[in-house]
């Protein structure tokens, strides 16, 4: 059974005539015919009783009426329930690590909200831990987290990829020699994001697979990117940061095998209502955009 047939056995019920139906639904007369009695022989009963020039409805006909009725009625919600999803309106709240929060969700979320004039967004900064709470308590509507993520109650989806660096002031000591060795690194004081951030805890498992006695001199702990970057750029030390946020006061620090990748996951849960799917799918399509136009090394 087809859906076409049921709207074909509603207009001819409502016309009277199998003339008036097919010039309704632009078919030819023999073509409706057809429909119908493939209609009647899948059903295994006759819905229509033919008599001159107009039909009326047999007594399954009737039954079978009330049904279609309701699954055109169906259909019809159906469609005006993703029509108004399709819109993406309303309130959504977001929370993200100060990498996310400060240097890639404010230009993907500005084009968002340019091309959806009813929707509001909302940011919130938290590491690793607290964005994933916030998640789970329904604190926010959606999280980007750093994976890999094993939770059953969340959806996840790949959101982006960052490379991580070490880096310093362009004035720094380190750059006066010709090549840099991870031993030259034990030597210097370091700062370092605090030991929550996703950031610092991939920094760490990639200098331990370096060396295991490796335990670098910390000089700073810091909670934001901002005082982090403003702390190096004052030459206290060496850190590790996000490609995306690498200023121009400071300079990338070039060493043999050094290739830190992290990757970001959009999370929501899993019984949220339709319209947080879609607000994902559009932040994931304006990253993608946003990654093309930085470059290939973007995503």
């Amino acid at each position: 059974m087809e859906f076409r047939q049921i709207i074909y056995f509603l207009e001819i019920s409502e016309s009277g005539t199998f003339q008036k139906a097919a010039s309704r639904l632009g078919l030819t007369q023999p073509a409706l015919s057809k429909q119908i009695y493939l209609l009647e022989k899948e059903l295994g009963v006759s819905v229509l009783e033919r008599g001159g020039r107009s039909v009326r409805l047999t007594h399954e006909g009737e039954r079978f009426y009330q049904y279609s009725i309701r699954m055109k009625e169906l259909w019809e919600e159906i469609q005006d329930a993703f029509s108004k999803e399709n819109e993406l309106k309303g309130n959504y709240s977001i929370s993200a690590g100060g990498t996310v929060s400060a240097w890639i969700l404010p230009q993907i979320l500005k084009e968002i909200l340019k091309k959806r004039p009813g929707l509001s967004l909302s940011v919130r900064e938290g590491d690793a831990g607290e964005t994933k709470d916030a998640v789970l308590k329904g604190e926010v509507d959606l999280g980007i987290l750093t994976g890999p993520i094993s939770e059953p109650s969340l959806n996840v989806l790949e959101f982006l990829s960052d490379q991580i660096f070490p880096v310093a002031s362009k004035d720094h000591p380190l750059f006066l020699k010709k090549k840099i060795r991870i031993e030259d690194l034990k030597k210097q004081s370091f700062v370092l994001f605090h030991p929550g951030s996703a950031l610092r805890k991939v920094v760490e498992k990639r200098i331990k697979s370096f060396s295991k006695e490796f335990g670098p001199k910390i000089a700073m702990e810091l909670r934001s990117v901002e005082s982090v970057i403003k702390s190096l750029e004052a030459g206290l030390g060496i850190g590790f940061l996000s490609e995306y946020s690498i200023s121009p006061k400071l300079k990338k620090i070039k060493f043999e095998d050094w290739n830190t990748e992290r990757k970001f996951y959009l999370c929501y849960r899993k019984k949220s209502g339709p319209g947080l799917a879609l607000l994902a799918e559009e932040i994931l399509r304006s990253a993608k955009e946003w990654g093309s136009a930085k470059g290939p090394s973007s995503l």
